[in-house]
């Protein structure tokens, strides 16, 4: 439970079934039935049952439910003719016992093999741990180990190595078990620690999430987290929970030994400073950072934290020095990671971080736009031929900057603050914020180009709620409505976004920033049927831009429910009387539709039985001839 997963935590226990499906799913206690759902993703099939106490468990990525529940599983189905479906059936309509058999494990939903999802969740659907319950039948005296932690500075004030930046460590395991750093690490102002860590158990060999965490410095208690219940409507707060940019840059999810500004999460103990650690007295600090599974096995990181050497002050230049020309923009950059010839800016937290290479001589102070109101600013330091400056963004929200006689654009529209319902018209781009859309205060940035790519900030800062956007083409299109769509174009993909036309205006939804862009589909999905026999009907269906967004199986006019597994992009029927087969030569339809409106279609029939083969006569042997004695 608390594994670090896209967008969620785990929210239970996963119980492997030896790579295979069909292992009996037994009840966990007395209680009935209070919910069954069918999935294309996430928990797939799953059931959920009430218990006496109060408590739920849920099942998980089941393959197929017992005789009385499958039944009524496919009689609803068939009645709303959907595959997706989602049942609450009275009370104690479906009771069952301790130990009776309620499914077949399967592979079903967002499954990446074959295994039970497991849960346990309190009357007010917060998820407990399972394993404070107690399972026997586990043996583990593994404990959690260090991949990698990461230090970063988290006000402009602050430093690491010198440098105003986020830097990974890898820690060294010692003989005794427990972990240091062997590289120098100096620091000063407040810095934040990120942990990429994880649990074993014995005879596995996959990695599982982390129960607790403790962090000390100079053995005071600044940090403590523990996984043992969280609210199921939080999950998504996952995302600052974790350093969700090294997720979508790297694939690696860090925790966070801190409280980022806008987790609600109730998981933690801190300081004064919210986990932060305060390195503000010019003194060596010890860090140590103690890992601990379910069961209270551990393992310590331990460091030292050298002060950061003192600097002389930077006396800058005039203003009026050259340094870079804004003719050299892109234009179709992105709004806050600009790189141009001897520019680079960055965005961390709340603050922007602007390198300039190659500078001649002493670096001049930056001048910050806002509007009409014109702001100085130092060089924060000088390292590598580059001078930095750092803008705090909590404090300046400037359009430009210029250094010298070059000027760089910013494109900052205006602070959005959560928990607000705020509507922001930047020009052709009109955007709607409601008071879940964001977890912290948002720099909007956006912009658009002649090709009709719109930029929203980056993809790397999170959305909690979606935000609704409407915007008007730059370039006028000839387009098709009906199949032009937008897409999150973010990171090298094209994901459907969708959205509504009005008056040459797109209007979408989408729970993301970053980049998008619209894309017309024209082509129908593929269908390509594999059987169609009395005994079931099976067909590969796949789609190459919008993707599948309806599926429909027909035969002699009569709607079939088909099974239906995206991992393979594989359909199936499921007869509502599987011993009556399909009548030989009867009409089949299959239609599937895509997101962008489009309709494949394929027509075929049941295949006519073989004629039986007609059994071999068997010749009497013929009588030999011979003379007579």
């Amino acid at each position: 439970m608390g594994d670090l997963r896209g967008n969620h935590f785990h929210a239970g226990l996963d119980i492997r079934t030896g790579g295979v499906e069909g292992v009996p799913v037994h009840a966990a206690a007395d209680g009935y039935v209070s919910r069954i759902a069918v999935f294309t993703g996430g928990y797939g099939n799953v059931i959920f049952l009430k218990h006496p106490n109060g408590l739920t468990t849920v099942y998980g990525h089941l393959k197929t439910l017992n005789d009385t529940l499958g039944t009524y599983l496919r009689e609803n189905q068939y009645a709303k003719k959907t595959f997706e479906i989602d049942l609450r059936p009275q009370p104690n309509e479906f009771p069952v016992k301790k130990g009776d058999v309620i499914a077949l494990s399967g592979n079903t939903g967002g499954s990446g093999g074959p295994h039970l999802h497991f849960e346990v969740r309190d009357p007010n659907d917060n998820l407990i741990n399972p394993l404070l319950y107690g399972f026997s039948e586990l043996t583990d005296d593994v404990p959690p180990y260090f991949e990698r932690i990461a230090i970063r500075t988290l006000t402009p004030d602050s430093r690491l190595n010198g440098e105003f930046q986020r830097q990974t460590f890898t820690p060294v395991r010692r003989a005794d078990g427990s972990y240091t750093i062997s590289q120098p690490i100096s620091g000063s102002g407040l810095l934040g620690l990120e942990l990429l860590a994880y649990d074993k158990t014995n005879g596995s060999p996959y990695r599982n999430g982390l129960n607790c965490v403790e962090i000390r410095l100079d053995g005071n208690e600044v940090f403590a987290y523990s996984m043992n219940s969280f609210p199921h409507e939080q999950t998504r707060f996952i995302n600052v929970h974790m350093n969700y940019e090294a997720e979508q840059l790297s694939g690696q999810r860090y925790h966070r030994g801190y409280l980022a500004d806008g987790n609600k999460l109730a998981l933690y103990r801190t300081n004064a400073y919210r986990g932060k650690l305060p390195l503000l007295d010019g003194k060596p600090h010890e860090v140590s950072i103690t890992l601990f599974d379910n069961y209270e096995h551990a393992t310590t990181l331990r460091f030292i934290v050298q002060p950061e050497p003192v600097t002389t002050p930077i006396l800058a230049q005039p203003i009026q020095t050259l340094v870079t020309d804004s003719t050299d923009l892109d234009e179709d950059a992105s709004p806050i990671r600009l790189s141009v010839p001897n520019v680079t800016l960055t965005s961390d937290n709340n603050v922007l971080k602007l390198s300039v290479r190659e500078l001649p001589g002493v670096p001049p102070n930056a001048l910050l736009f806002s509007g009409k109101k014109t702001t100085e600013l130092p060089v924060a330091y000088t390292r590598d031929s580059k001078a930095i400056y750092l803008i705090d963004l909590s404090k300046t929200l400037p359009d430009s900057v210029q250094i010298g006689r070059g000027r760089l654009p910013l494109n900052f529209r205006q602070a959005i603050l959560p928990g607000r319902n705020q509507v922001i018209d930047a020009g052709n781009v009109n955007i709607r914020f409601n008071a879940e859309s964001l977890f912290d205060t948002l720099y909007l940035s956006t912009r658009t180009s002649r090709s009709n790519i719109l930029e929203i900030n980056e993809y790397t800062t999170p959305l909690n709620d979606f935000i609704d956007v409407r915007f008007t083409p730059v370039t006028p299109m000839s387009i098709d409505t009906m199949r032009t769509k937008m897409y999150a174009l973010s990171a090298g993909r094209q994901r459907f976004i969708g959205g509504k036309w009005t008056n040459n205006r797109i209007e979408f939804r989408t729970r993301e920033l970053g980049k998008f862009g619209l894309l017309t589909d024209m082509t129908p999905p593929a269908i390509r049927v594999v059987s169609a026999t009395g005994k079931n009907i099976i067909a590969r269906i796949s789609d190459d831009l919008s993707g599948i967004d309806q599926f429909r199986v027909f035969v002699n006019g009569e709607w079939t429910l088909m099974q239906y597994d995206y991992k393979r992009a594989l359909i199936w029927s499921d007869k509502l009387d599987a011993t009556v087969p399909f009548e030989p030569g009867s009409e089949v339809i299959l239609q599937v539709r895509d997101r962008a409106g489009n309709i494949g279609e394929v027509v075929t029939s049941i295949a006519t039985a073989p004629a039986p083969k007609p059994k071999a006569v068997k010749k009497a042997p013929a009588k030999k001839r011979g003379r007579k004695r």
